[in-house]
């Protein structure tokens, strides 16, 4: 699996400082800035949930797991 968050935040122009803002109270601080510095082994559904809804408030645009989430046969990050 290919982890899109930290390319779709740079595509948009969004700072993981604005999401942050936007999840307050909702996803912590810590597991944001861990999410854009790697991969989660296993992301939370609700937290990845949390995301898109901060995604889609921030741009208007219907963000959805395919967003963020890629299937990659083989390679080093399948």
């Amino acid at each position: 699996m290919i982890w899109k968050l930290p390319q779709v935040l740079r595509a948009e122009g969004i700072s993981v400082y604005r999401l942050v803002g936007v999840l307050s109270g909702r996803v912590s601080r810590t597991t944001l800035y861990s999410w854009v510095w790697q991969a989660p082994h296993r992301p939370d559904t609700a937290t990845l949930a949390w995301v898109l809804w901060g995604l889609r408030k921030l741009t208007g645009k219907p963000y959805g797991v395919q967003d963020l989430l890629e299937y990659a046969e083989g390679g080093e990050d399948a």
